[in-house]
């Protein structure tokens, strides 16, 4: 089978390592088979063969597969404004050839002479990806439709799946919900959330947290969507926001001027490095181009914009610590500021991430392993990174494409809704019931009443001979079998139920 296309492009220029989904080639009939890994492997005719130069490819590559910017990026690198100025006057009104003019000169920040015609197109399909407001470019009689900006570009897909997901109303759900619940519950429900959810953020990254610190966070995580979403990614707030949840020590007071990276030491004393983040020298024009993409994504999907922001913002990693807390903040924010939540609210997606890391570490690592297949890296004896293709490598965090991360945030908030709001819910239900019947039996201050159901709950329902001698050696053994009884009334029936 002969290479076309994306496959072509590849073994001709031999680029960095991309993340590649289609493939096609020349050789038959036209068949199209999905394998298990997901990449899709696609056969066209003889008749379909484009040509033997680069742009012939290039311009097969939009038609008939997936968009890849990064790989458009060093392709592009790779030729004159000389060929894309002669491919052009070739056929100036054609479709193909102008959004080729276009896109050099958005990745290549190059300008070349050309005089097209034709009537205005979009540069992107959008039965075929999420596209921003159409803003015309008179330049190449386009409609400039991408999610981004030159600095960070992100592509999300149309894929079937992630289309069919969106088709959920859970919005709709969460609020039938908090309707069944009631204030009074569901203001205990989210004082709750919020601590569970600032626990579970700490756990995904092993982190030690401290009461103080914890506090911090909850007060971060009740403000959720009762800001002014224009100033989401300002650095100023995202500064103060990381020095409020990082110890003091580590706080910055702008975006990291330092190589960063994520890895761990070996018993060797050598570092197994599992993400290289982007110099310092490059983050101001990612986070402007994702201030871009909040701009230009205004009317998609919720979950589309969160998933897109919170990893957005993860892999630029704009500082030295504090980012993976910041990265889940931001899920929660745009869901708020979207209206997809209510301001305030909180949906316990960290815990789904903590109780699945699978399935988290998974779509990270997908990143992350063509990032390190693509930077070459040194670190000296001190810990200290320094990257040597920096002009090279570039194009992998400004343009990635963030489909499966979408679903990702899709299935997890699906998961949310379904199984762990309603039954945290239960859970309080089911604790006030308790608290109602154990108050029948002793009347216990309200703080020695928490501490009861906690001590229970966390026993299956049975007081230890240790506890009940620390903490309540004034109750009576009918007491003591009372209470317990009382306690396992109330969550036997919610297993029931």
């Amino acid at each position: 089978m002969r290479p076309v296309g994306t496959r072509w492009l590849i073994e001709h220029f031999k680029p960095a390592p991309v993340v590649v989904s289609h493939f096609s080639g020349i050789g038959g009939k036209r068949t199209c088979e999905t394998r298990t890994d997901g990449t899709v492997e696609e056969v066209f005719p003889r008749s379909y063969w484009p040509g033997d130069e680069p742009l012939d490819h290039v311009r097969f590559a939009l038609r008939y597969e997936p968009l890849s910017l990064d790989l458009l990026h060093q392709v592009f690198r790779n030729l004159s404004d000389r060929d894309i100025e002669k491919y052009i006057s070739a056929e100036p009104s054609g479709k193909y050839s102008r959004r080729i003019g276009f896109l050099y000169e958005f990745l290549c920040a190059r300008e070349v002479s050309a005089a097209v015609t034709g009537n205005f197109i979009p540069v992107l399909d959008d039965s075929r990806y999420f596209v921003g407001p159409e803003r015309l470019n008179h330049r190449w009689r386009v409609r400039d439709n991408l999610l981004g900006a030159a600095g960070f570009c992100p592509s999300v897909r149309k894929t079937p799946a992630v289309v069919k997901k969106l088709q959920v109303d859970h919005s709709g759900e969460i609020r039938r919900l908090a309707r069944q619940a009631g204030p009074d519950l569901l203001a205990r429900a989210i004082n709750y959330l919020y601590a569970k959810e600032t626990k579970a953020s700490f756990d995904i990254e092993r982190a030690t947290i401290g009461g103080s610190k914890m506090q911090r966070f909850l007060r971060v995580l009740a403000e959720v969507g009762l800001t002014d979403g224009q100033n989401l990614l300002d650095e100023q707030r995202l500064v103060l926001l990381q020095n409020l949840i990082v110890d003091s020590r580590y706080a910055n007071l702008a975006f990291r001027t330092d190589q960063n990276y994520i890895g761990r030491t070996l018993p060797n004393l050598q570092e197994q490095i599992h993400y290289v983040c982007p110099p310092p020298a490059l983050i101001k024009t990612l986070m402007a181009g994702l201030r871009t993409f909040l701009l230009r994504s205004e009317g998609l999907p919720a979950p589309l914009r969160a998933a897109v922001v919170s990893f957005g913002f993860v892999y630029i990693h704009p500082f030295d610590d504090g980012n993976g807390r910041l990265h889940r903040l931001l899920l929660h924010e745009t869901l708020a500021r979207d209206g997809y939540t209510d301001a305030g609210m909180v949906l316990p997606l960290s815990a789904g991430m903590a109780r699945d890391p699978v399935g988290y570490d998974k779509v990270i690592e997908g990143f992350s392993r063509t990032v390190l297949g693509r930077v070459q890296y040194e670190v000296d004896s001190k810990g200290c990174m320094t990257i040597g293709n920096v002009r090279e490598a570039e194009g992998v965090w400004r343009y990635p494409d963030l489909t499966a991360h979408v679903e990702y945030i899709l299935d997890l908030i699906a998961t949310t809704v379904r199984d762990d709001l309603p039954s945290e819910l239960d859970i309080i239900q089911r604790f006030d019931t308790a608290g109602r019947a154990i108050a029948e039996v002793v009347d216990l201050p309200s703080r020695r009443m928490q501490l009861m159901l906690k001590l229970l709950h966390q026993n299956q329902g049975k007081l230890s001979k240790t506890k009940l001698n620390q903490e309540f050696p004034e109750l009576a053994e009918r007491e003591i079998q009372a209470v317990e009884a009382a306690f396992r009334a109330a969550f036997q029936d919610a297993q029931r139920s």
